[in-house]
């Protein structure tokens, strides 16, 4: 293994327990409704928690998914965030190695994680953390020196390339239906991810995004009467697929039309 790899790999390592730090903070400050104030406590009997209790990943498995204090169950969401955090932190190092394009990657990927877990519990995308999202890509377009009548020109293809036209869809299916077809916030969304993604990118998203939600909803469940599914925390795991592995399969198949 030469040193650049050995290189990437420790910084993956480093970079996944930062996404489990991460991932553990953030589902919990999303199931108490907001930043966690004061020390850690379990919801359940309130005891305050240890440095043992508190170790991502490491103390739910070691505490078989329970509080030590009281036995309550601790949701396994806490484990599948910590874990998909840290796997998706480390992937993104690999993907994109040392470097501010980077850090404004992980700026990125924790705020869809946030707009996710909320929109899955709420129904809703806060208009703040979109709009930290838009904050984000412009001040990494100045720190990384990009092109900035290019780089501004291809934001703006990518962002309207597919909220634009649905849209309107959406605007002609409530008219159709008398009500609502599509969340508004989903489609706020799709303009931001626009600003990460060409229109292409863009595209592959949207479709990735279709066939995650609706294997979701034909998944066979207890609670069947539930309908409605919120599209955001699909369209945050598209996007991780796209920004991953989403060039290698857009050039696959630009190859197959050459």
């Amino acid at each position: 293994m030469d040193p650049e790899q050995i290189l990437k790999l420790y910084m993956a390592v480093w970079l996944a327990l930062i996404g489990a730090v991460m991932g553990s903070f953030f589902a919990c400050a999303v199931d108490r409704g907001g930043m966690p104030k004061g020390r850690s406590h379990c919801d359940h009997c309130g005891h305050v928690l240890g440095a043992r209790d508190l170790v991502p990943v490491l103390s739910y498995l070691l505490g078989r998914g329970r509080c030590r204090y009281c036995g309550e169950k601790i949701p396994v969401r806490c484990l599948v965030v910590e874990l998909l955090t840290a796997a998706l932190f480390a992937a993104l190092g690999v993907r994109f190695g040392f470097g501010l394009e980077l850090v404004m990657q992980l700026i990125f990927a924790s705020i869809l994680l946030l707009l996710a877990l909320i929109d899955w519990d709420t129904y809703t995308l806060p208009d703040g953390l979109l709009v930290a999202a838009i904050v984000n890509r412009l001040v990494f377009l100045f720190v990384l020196h990009q092109p900035l009548k290019e780089t501004l020109t291809r934001m703006a293809i990518g962002a309207l390339s597919v909220s634009l036209p649905l849209l309107g869809l959406s605007l002609l299916m409530d008219h159709v239906l008398k009500k609502e077809s599509m969340g508004g916030g989903d489609i706020k969304l799709l303009f931001v991810l626009g600003l990460y993604l060409n229109w292409m990118q863009m595209l592959l998203l949207l479709m990735v995004g279709c066939v995650l939600a609706l294997a979701w909803a034909v998944k066979p469940r207890k609670d069947r009467a539930q309908a409605e599914i919120p599209f955001g925390p699909f369209l945050s795991a598209a996007w991780c697929i796209v920004i991953l592995f989403g060039t290698s399969w857009i050039q696959w198949y630009q190859g197959l039309l050459a």
